[in-house]
């Protein structure tokens, strides 16, 4: 059976605190739902990951209003 990694093991270090992660994830989701796009909870979590910026889901609406 493969090992799996619990969801605090792979932001730690990442985020300051937990409520910041929190915040990240949320928005990113929000920001997903708002827009149409379809996302699982993995997906979102490992964009989270790839994109730990408060200003990335800011830098997506502005590339969304662009076009």
């Amino acid at each position: 059976m493969a090992e799996q990694t619990l969801t605090n093991e792979r932001f730690r270090g990442i985020f300051k605190n937990n409520f910041e992660f929190a915040n990240q994830a949320i928005k990113l989701g929000r920001y997903y739902v708002k827009s149409g796009h379809e996302v699982t909870l993995d997906g979102l979590l490992n964009e989270v990951k790839r994109n730990p910026s408060e200003s990335y889901v800011q830098n997506l609406k502005d590339l969304e209003d662009a076009d």
